[in-house]
Order: C-alpha cells, then sequence, then structure tokens
C-alpha cells in the first residue's frame, strides 16, 4: 500500500539480471510504484499478459519523480515571473 492509502494496480513486470520476475504496483492515488517478486503460488501466465517493462530500481524511480516535480516547480515559477513582469 502506498502511504496515501489508494489502491494499487499492476502495471507491468520485469526481469532482473538473476531472471527472478517482478510485477511494478503503481498506486491509483499518488502513483507510488511498488516492485513485488512474484511467488510460487501466482499465475505465471497471468503475470506474462501484463505489460513488460525494462528492469528498474526503485532508487531509478525515485529519482525519475524528483526530476519530474522539479521541472513542474521550475514551470511554476518561470509562469510566476511572467505575471511580476507583465504587472510591473
Amino acid at each position: 500500500m502506498s502511504t496515501c492509502g489508494s489502491k494499487m494496480e499492476p502495471i507491468g513486470y520485469f526481469q532482473r539480471p538473476n531472471g527472478e520476475y517482478v510485477i511494478v504496483h503503481r498506486c491509483l492515488g499518488c502513483e507510488f510504484e511498488r516492485f513485488n517478486r512474484i511467488a510460487a503460488d501466482d499465475d505465471f501466465d497471468l503475470v506474462l499478459s501484463l505489460p513488460a517493462l525494462p528492469p528498474r530500481t526503485s532508487r531509478e524511480v525515485k529519482a525519475q519523480q524528483l526530476e519530474a516535480e522539479w521541472a513542474e516547480q521550475q514551470e511554476l515559477w518561470e509562469w510566476d515571473m511572467e505575471e511580476a513582469v507583465m504587472t510591473a
């Protein structure tokens, strides 16, 4: 579960270099992603029916999220500066 408490949805899977399969779940509220190794009792055919994703680590996902947030903040700052110039 994510920190916001919303439901998580499987969005795909990837295979780690060691051969382990991982299901990626994304929060429907805040888009937080969690990686879960498949278990012996998981339906492997169902896992493979999900979209294949490139392998990634939680550190890479966090870095991408921070970059997106920074770009959004920069865009807002530029918009605020334009507004300030127009009203000056």
